[in-house]
């Protein structure tokens, strides 16, 4: 495959990568969107809180937004970026595949990377049954749904009685699960907790049971001690960026989110990033509205300076 130039080449093509691309097919631009079909919410049964989408599955908002993107004209290659480089003040180049054997170069003009994260998940039997339906990672996504009903909430990290307290929104029926881990702060987090009076599971998950055919949880087991029935578990053991491109880059990073301004800009000049990889929430319409606040400032920044007042 010839190497070809573009004004802009997406990496990623989740929320805000396709809804980037479809800001700049809109706009006549001429960009590529690269995927590795991986989408972080492939297990969950819907996506919740996208205005005029609630409930709809992962994949089916993913095929339209892909649909609508071709439609006005825009590129989507399912293909892996491996490696990033700026070759000048005002152009880049991207490697898909292995350099040396299979790979492929296209250059472009600005990147936006779309990357994404990939969330840190449970090791234990019965987890990836009932992931997505009544084992969930987001309370701003799933919260609603376990409105009033037995929650566990699996982590013993630093963020785990904050992402806890925050599922007091919609039940007080709460239970944290260490897994056999020292809950962090242990003293501090501990206090809490008994403040709102949540009790404390420290022992081994031994798996997760329940209705597989309707995929809804109904207890916790542990090497000792007895079950905990329960109704649907959120886990917080953390998330690691998808891809290092960044780190090529040379972009800024804060907690090992890329730093972007109002305009979705990263600190190297030409590279914008958008969705979860930013330090905004990570919710699949914010993810949007990043992808095309990215895209129109992309769109900006080509303007020839003739056409500027």
């Amino acid at each position: 495959m010839a190497e070809a130039t573009y004004d802009c080449i997406i990496i990623g093509a989740g929320p805000a990568g396709l809804s980037a691309a479809l800001f700049l097919a809109r706009y006549r631009r001429n960009a590529l969107t690269l995927h590795h079909n991986n989408p972080r919410n492939i297990y969950s049964h819907g996506v919740h809180g996208f205005l005029g989408h609630d409930g709809i599955l992962p994949a089916d908002l993913l095929a339209r937004g892909q649909e609508e993107v071709i439609k006005f004209g825009g590129q989507i290659l399912e293909a892996c970026a491996t490696q990033v480089q700026r070759v000048s003040d005002d152009l880049f180049r991207v490697t898909t595949g292995d350099n040396d054997i299979n790979g492929h170069n296209f250059s472009a003009r600005r990147l936006l990377l779309a990357t994404g994260l990939r969330d840190l998940t449970p090791d234990c039997p019965g987890f990836r049954e009932f992931y997505g339906a009544s084992v969930h990672h987001c309370p701003d996504c799933d919260g609603f749904e376990v409105t009033g009903k037995r929650v566990a909430v699996l982590g013993h990290g630093p963020n785990t009685v904050g992402f806890t307290l925050r599922l007091l929104t919609w039940t007080d029926q709460l239970t944290v699960l260490t897994d056999g881990h020292a809950l962090a702060d242990g003293a501090a987090q501990l206090a809490k907790l008994q403040e709102f009076g949540i009790p404390l599971r420290e022992e081994k998950v031994a798996g997760l049971e329940g209705d597989l055919k309707a995929c809804q949880l109904e207890r916790v087991r542990f090497d000792q001690g007895a079950a905990l029935e329960c109704d649907a578990l959120f886990f917080n053991l953390g998330t690691q960026p998808v891809s290092n491109l960044h780190e090529e880059l040379g972009c800024k990073v804060v907690d090992d989110l890329i730093w972007v301004d109002h305009y979705q800009q990263t600190s190297v000049s030409g590279v914008y990033a958008a969705g979860d990889i930013t330090p905004n929430s990570q919710l699949a319409v914010v993810a949007a509205a990043e992808g095309a606040m990215a895209a129109i400032q992309i769109h900006q920044s080509l303007i020839p300076e003739s056409q500027r007042v």
